[in-house]
């Protein structure tokens, strides 16, 4: 179903999805680490504002708005892929080229992703080092509430969470990387244990 907006929506979309575009994305790819996925999640949020443009009040910014859908889709997107059984068939393994006997396997990509290679440089190798050993539900977060600027109330329906629950595990989330930088500054030279 296609919605029918009228010209004045139409130009007003046009504009808020121009002025949005790249924001979405980096938060797409942010989110996803993986720029077809990103792409892909781009592209039906913004198809589903449209869709859901008469409904928009503007009362809040379209900003959070189309970020909130984004958010939804990458969450329904994670829980899709994480219920994937993986199915390997017995009968067709993966041989070396041009051999019988050699069974190989493919090794997941150890690069850094977009998140790391942007944090590089801009914070300390102590914060960056204490980031990486918070979970991805964590980092998130951090990065939803402290570089993004998104509001807790925001954060919570991205979420699917109270807001009391986004400020306590933010909370969690700082007290780990204090800790964890003290740990650091305290003992130079010398590796961190409990990192």
């Amino acid at each position: 179903m296609t919605a029918t907006l009228s010209p004045e929506q139409e130009i007003r979309f046009q504009e808020l999805s121009q002025a949005t575009y790249s924001k979405v994305f980096n938060l797409a790819y942010r989110l996803s680490g993986d720029r077809a996925d990103a792409e892909d999640l781009t592209q039906e949020a913004f198809y589903r504002a449209y869709r859901g443009f008469d409904g928009f009040e503007g009362d809040r910014p379209f900003e959070n708005w189309i970020f909130r859908i984004l958010t939804r889709l990458f969450l329904d997107m994670k829980r899709a892929r994480s219920r994937r059984v993986q199915t390997v068939s017995s009968d067709a393994p993966i041989r070396a080229e041009g051999r019988d006997d050699t069974v190989q396997f493919e090794v997941a990509d150890a690069r850094p992703g977009p998140e790391d290679e942007l944090m590089k440089g801009i914070v300390s190798p102590e914060l960056e080092k204490s980031l990486l050993k918070l979970s991805e539900d964590q980092r998130r977060l951090v990065w939803l509430a402290d570089v993004e600027g998104v509001p807790y109330a925001e954060i919570a329906t991205m979420m699917d969470t109270p807001v009391g629950t986004v400020r306590s595990r933010l909370h969690r989330a700082h007290k780990q990387l204090r800790a964890m930088i003290e740990k650091m500054k305290s003992q130079p030279g010398e590796p961190c244990l409990a990192c």
